[in-house]
């Protein structure tokens, strides 16, 4: 994908972002349509890598099948990790892992499973990502939903899947980048996009400094390949989430949480390549994105 990095005025940016939008929708929408013509299916899990737009992708499934007449609800993998102390724990000081299955409770996990398919309640315990732990648990009814939707990057491990019983009907979908970008000439990966991304969601709202997401990444990257890419294949449905105006609207929030890492800093240099590849772009505002646009999960 070359991704559009000049702009002759504020107008161009808004048709530039306008028309990204329009075709991320048509994208969308055929999956949507050929879901709704599978009057049998209960289920929908909706996976992909850190940053993919799960989450909003998720948000949109609600909104868009609520127009076809289907009640949606969702279920929030996130919710089933375990408390940082816990994870500390296990992993006896080696780099915390919050990607692979360990991190999740599957104890809990498999009881909501089984309440879910036999009952169609359960309790759900919620997570927060402030105090990164378990806060409470709400009471979780799915009996007056069309279908359920199981959203984060686990709902493609084996070790969740194999928790639908035999003969579910259920639709597996997995949203990821696809297209590396051409900007300003020069190639950058999916995958680095999609760090990009993350830095800028993670100081926003998970309150994590730039650094803290590069220390993590070697450990996104190392699950991505073992537990997530091997399996997306034999997923139903793909959506690409790559958006062409995201070097540009990327860049203010880069630039102001990356200038700022000390030369001594073991992520210097990567955080001046990411700088690099920026800096000859055009800035585009996200007041420029429609209201329920996927991006604003990142920005």
């Amino acid at each position: 994908m070359i991704a559009k990095t000049k702009f002759c005025g504020e107008e161009e940016k808004k048709e530039y972002v306008n028309f990204c939008e329009r075709e991320f929708e048509s994208r969308v929408d055929a999956i949507l349509k050929d879901i709704c013509a599978q009057s049998d299916v209960k289920y929908i899990t909706l996976s992909g890598p850190t940053c993919s737009g799960k989450t909003t992708a998720s948000k949109k499934l609600i909104s868009e099948f609520s127009e076809r007449g289907k009640r949606l609800k969702i279920i929030s993998l996130d919710d089933f990790f375990k408390d940082r102390n816990t994870l500390e724990a296990q992993s006896e000081g080696k780099r915390l892992d919050f990607d692979s299955e360990k991190a999740l409770d599957l104890d809990e996990l498999g009881r909501f499973m089984d309440d879910i398919q036999s009952k169609g309640k359960a309790r759900l315990p919620k997570f927060d990502f402030d105090s990164a732990a378990r806060t409470h648990f709400e009471d979780f009814d799915a009996r007056d939903a069309d279908l359920l939707v199981f959203e984060g990057i686990q709902a493609i491990y084996p070790a969740f899947t194999r928790l639908f019983r035999s003969g579910a009907k259920r639709k597996s979908i997995f949203i990821n980048v696809f297209d590396n970008f051409i900007v300003n000439g020069k190639e950058i990966s999916a995958r680095e996009i999609r760090l990009w991304r993350r830095i800028v969601r993670d100081y926003k709202y998970r309150s994590a400094d730039p650094e803290f997401s590069f220390f993590l990444w070697e450990t996104v990257v190392e699950n991505e390949n073992i537990n997530i890419l091997p399996y997306a294949d034999n997923n139903d449905y793909q959506i690409n989430s790559a958006m062409g105006y995201e070097p540009c609207m990327l860049k203010p929030e880069l630039e102001n949480l990356l200038e700022s890492i000390s030369q001594k800093s073991l992520y210097y240099k990567k955080s001046r390549e990411i700088l690099s590849a920026v800096r000859g772009a055009d800035s585009i505002s996200i007041d420029y994105l429609p209201e329920h646009s996927l991006y604003r999960e990142f920005v």
